[in-house]
């Protein structure tokens, strides 16, 4: 599922960075003649793609790369890694955006909006074709943040587009920085998910929607199993996880202990989704029948030492 996913993204990805391109050059040359700061910080949103989609090619690459001994996990965090960064790159452009929108308040320019509307045309046309072709990639972090990229795009030639018929109508030249201000909040609202949510894999933190707790009991459900205990769950990629425990259950034969862990395993990945596990199990005499969850024990501080 996830080598078919990044295939149908690797070709999108190659056939938006030329169109992009191609994009960027037509904005900044019609932004610059036409005094319109929309078409001149479309076009910065627009070039902030193109690392963007070059980060992403690389990181799609590479996520197709088996385990070696440098790299006992693949590197399925490649894309993940990208997305964090495509996303910070989003938030330093919408800073830009703000900057300029500012200057252009206190300094009104003529905006030549026929030029502006037309551009917003052909650029939505671009920026909404490519949303379409990735909008079944959104399994993926790295494909996601791409995907977050062009609709913000796209919903920025929208509000170009609309501003460029208010100064039409209006003369407003007003209308412009106001629209560079919207575009840096869509930006932002776009961005600062994917950051928190790539910043949580990257820190190896619980992945989202999943309960600690509620997972161990899923254990503890399993016939057998007596205790639970140094439970760790992180994630390798935006859709691979993986989970440590200890787990105490009865001194019995080792083809017993098989037939307890591959119904575990069955459990945590039908449930939970976590396909990648390392359980140790320890024996007790004890027959009596208790189930308990129990966290890793917290270290001792030093002055306790």
């Amino acid at each position: 599922m996830h080598s078919h996913s990044s295939s149908n993204g690797s070709w999108v990805i190659r056939a938006a960075l030329g169109a992009t391109i191609l994009l960027v050059v037509t904005e900044f040359v019609a932004g610059t003649l036409g005094h319109s700061l929309a078409l001149v910080g479309d076009a910065w949103h627009n070039l902030a793609d193109v690392p963007a989609l070059v980060f992403s090619a690389i990181a799609l690459y590479l996520e197709k790369k088996p385990p070696n001994e440098r790299r006992t996990y693949g590197y399925q965090r490649a894309g993940v890694l990208t997305g964090f960064v495509n996303s910070l790159l989003l938030v330093v452009v919408a800073v830009y955006l703000c900057v300029e929108g500012y200057e252009r308040i206190a300094h009104p320019q003529p905006v030549a909006s026929g030029m502006m509307l037309a551009v917003g045309a052909v650029a939505l046309a671009i920026n909404g074709g490519v949303s379409l072709g990735l909008a079944r990639q959104q399994s993926d972090l790295n494909l996601r943040a791409v995907f977050l990229h062009y609709v913000g795009d796209a919903l920025s030639d929208l509000g170009i587009m609309a501003g460029a018929a208010l100064i039409r109508l209006t003369g407003q030249r007003l209308f412009d920085p106001i629209l560079a201000f919207l575009i840096a909040g869509m930006i932002v609202w776009g961005a600062v998910g994917v950051i928190v949510e790539s910043g949580n894999i990257l820190l190896e933190g619980l992945p989202g929607g999943m309960d600690l707790e509620q997972v161990a009991r899923a254990m503890l459900n399993v016939p057998g199993v007596r205790e639970v205990h140094d439970v760790h769950i992180w994630s390798l990629s935006s859709n691979s996880h993986a989970l440590s425990c200890h787990i105490h259950i009865l001194d019995m034969p080792t083809s017993e202990t098989e037939r307890i862990a591959h119904r575990i395993r069955q459990v945590l990945a039908s449930e939970f989704g976590i396909t990648h596990t390392t359980l140790q199990f320890e024996h007790t005499h004890e027959p009596g029948a208790f189930h308990a969850y129990m966290p890793e024990p917290a270290k001792k501080s030093a002055s306790r030492r």
